[in-house]
């Protein structure tokens, strides 16, 4: 495995492990929805460079999951809640940017393939 994507997959592991650590909710109101957007579209693409592409659908599949253990985890935690909409945010970042990845790749294999 390339040392550029063996990181990619450490940073993406990384940041979802961070994330069950952090008890304090620093994102202002109103903006924290943007903030689990940004943030899981961050892991997503990380983990989609980590594994080169090879699997969209285990990296979404793993990423919605981590969004949905992220919830339950901040049931058990008296400083965090638990909201529906910050997962629905974090499943849909991770549906675009696996959508976009996705595409970016079939339209770079059709360039590259003609003649």
């Amino acid at each position: 495995m390339p040392t550029d994507r063996f990181v990619c997959l450490a940073a993406g592991g990384g940041i979802m492990l961070a994330l069950l650590f952090v008890t304090s909710h620093p994102v202002p109101q109103g903006w924290d929805k943007l903030a689990h957007f940004v943030c899981f579209s961050v892991i997503t693409a990380l983990l989609w460079r980590g594994t080169a592409g090879r699997a969209p659908l285990a990296v979404l599949a793993s990423v919605m999951a981590f969004g949905a253990l992220d919830e339950v985890h901040q049931i058990f935690v008296p400083t965090r809640s638990a909201e529906l909409l910050d997962f629905v945010a974090d499943a849909a970042a991770a549906t675009a940017v696996c959508a976009v990845l996705f595409v970016r790749r079939k339209t770079l294999c059709a360039e590259s393939s003609e003649p």
